[in-house]
C-alpha cells in the first residue's frame, strides 16, 4: 500500500489548492480572466518540460532517485507558495505557482512506471490519485472557507513531505536502466493516436477548467460548495476506476471521449450549482476511461515505460499551457458557456479522429470481434 499512500498524499497537496488559486488571482491580486489563463498555461509549461525529461531521466537513470526528488522539491515549493501568500505580491505568488508546476511534473512517471514494473493494477493505483485530488479539493474548500489561505498551503506541504518519507522506505531493486533517445521520435509516432486524442480532447477540458471555480461561484457556489463539486468528480473517477483493469484500452479510450463531449454538453444546461453535480458523475466516468485506457494503452506496448507515460504527461501539460490561455480569452469574449460549447465540440472531433484511426489500423474490427466473442 506504501505506493497507493505516495499516490493518494502526494495528489492531496498538489492538487488540492486547484480549487482555490483562481479565486486567490481575482480576489486577493484583481487578475482579469485572461490573466488567470496565462498563470495557467504557465503552470503546465512547467508540467511539459519536467514531465518529458524526468519521464525519460527515470527510465536512464532510475526511478528512484527521480522520485525522491520530484517529491521533496514540490513540498518545499508548496512551503514557498504559503510564504508569497505572506509577503503579497501577484507576481510572486506566480512565479512560485510555475515553480511548483515543474516540480509536480517531476516524479509522476517515475512512480506509475514503478507500480508498472512491480504488476500492480494501473486503474486502482489512478484511483488513488483522483481520491487524493478529491480530498484535496475538499479540504482546500474548508481552508477557503473558514481559514486562512497560507493555511491550507502549508497543510498540502505536509502531506507531500509525509509522501517523501514513505518513498524513501520504498524497495527498488536493481534498477534495468534503458538507452532512450532525447528525443524518441519512434516512441511518439508509435503513440500518436493516444497522444492527439488526449491533446484535442484535453485542450477543450482545459479550457472550462481555467476559469471552472468562477463559472461554479456565477452560478451560486461558495468556496466550500465548489470543493464539494470538484470532490464528486475525484471521488467518481475513484468509483469507476476500480473497475478499469479489465476492458481493452482502445474501448476505454473511445468511450472516455465520446462521454467526454456528452458531459461538457450538460454543462451549458445548468442553471445553478446544484444541478452540476449529476454532470460531475458523468463527467469522473468520462476521464477515468481515458485517463486509465490512455496509461494502460502506452504501458501495455513499450518497454519505455516510463518515458512514455512522461510523454502522455507532456501532451496533458501542452493542453494545459494553450487550453488555459484560449479559455481565458474565450470567457472573456464569449462568456462561460461559449467557452463550454468549444470544448463539447473539440472532444466530439477527438472522438471521430480516435474512431477513425481504429478503423484505419484494423483495431476497430478486432474490438468488435473480441466483443462478439465474450456476448
Amino acid at each position: 500500500m506504501k505506493l497507493q499512500a505516495i499516490q493518494l498524499l502526494s495528489n492531496i497537496g498538489l492538487f488540492g489548492p486547484v480549487v482555490l488559486v483562481p479565486i486567490i488571482l481575482q480576489d486577493e491580486f484583481g487578475a482579469s480572466k485572461d490573466l488567470i489563463g496565462l498563470v495557467a498555461g504557465g503552470f503546465a509549461a512547467a508540467g511539459f518540460a519536467s514531465s518529458y525529461l524526468f519521464g525519460r531521466a527515470s527510465d536512464v537513470y532510475g526511478r528512484r532517485v527521480v522520485l525522491l526528488a520530484g517529491l521533496f522539491l514540490s513540498g518545499l515549493a508548496t512551503v514557498l507558495q504559503a510564504v508569497s501568500l505572506h509577503l503579497g505580491g501577484m507576481e510572486l505568488f506566480v512565479m512560485i505557482r510555475v515553480l511548483i508546476g515543474f516540480c509536480s511534473g517531476m516524479f509522476p512517471a517515475a512512480l506509475i512506471a514503478h507500480v508498472h514494473d512491480a504488476r500492480g493494477k494501473i486503474g486502482i493505483f489512478s484511483a488513488f490519485g483522483s481520491a487524493g485530488w478529491g480530498i484535496g479539493n475538499l479540504v482546500l474548500g474548508v481552508f477557503g472557507d473558514y481559514f486562512f489561505y497560507e493555511e491550507g498551503y502549508l497543510f498540502c506541504a505536509f502531506v507531500i513531505f509525509l509522501s517523501y518519507a514513505i518513498a524513501l522506505t520504498l524497495p527498488f531493486g536493481k534498477e534495468v536502466k534503458l538507452d532512450v533517445p532525447f528525443f524518441p521520435r519512434a516512441l511518439i509516432r508509435k503513440n500518436a493516436p493516444i497522444y492527439l486524442a488526449m491533446l484535442i480532447r484535453h485542450t477543450g477540458a482545459n479550457m472550462i477548467w481555467v476559469t471552472y471555480p468562477l463559472f461554479l461561484a456565477e452560478l451560486g457556489a461558495p468556496p466550500l460548495w465548489i470543493g464539494i463539486i470538484y470532490s464528486v468528480n475525484a471521488f467518481g473517477q475513484v468509483l469507476f476506476m476500480l473497475f478499469l483493469d479489465r476492458p481493452d484500452p482502445s474501448l476505454l479510450v473511445a468511450i472516455g471521449l465520446g462521454s467526454s463531449a456528452l458531459t461538457f454538453f450538460t454543462f451549458t444546461l445548468a442553471g445553478s450549482y446544484w444541478q452540476i453535480i449529476p454532470s460531475q458523475v458523468l463527467l469522473a466516468f468520462a476521464w477515468a476511461s481515458m485517463y486509465v485506457g490512455c496509461l494502460r494503452y502506452v504501458m501495455d506496448r513499450n518497454k519505455e515505460k516510463a518515458t512514455v507515460s512522461g510523454i502522455l504527461s507532456s501532451t496533458m501539460s501542452i493542453s494545459g499551457i494553450t487550453g488555459p490561455i484560449l479559455g481565458g480569452i474565450a470567457a472573456t469574449a464569449l462568456g462561460f458557456k461559449g467557452t463550454i460549447w468549444i470544448a463539447t465540440v473539440m472532444s466530439l472531433v477527438a472522438f471521430l479522429i480516435f474512431l477513425y484511426d481504429l478503423k484505419r489500423s484494423g483495431e476497430f474490427y478486432r474490438l468488435r470481434v473480441r466483443s462478439r466473442g465474450t456476448t
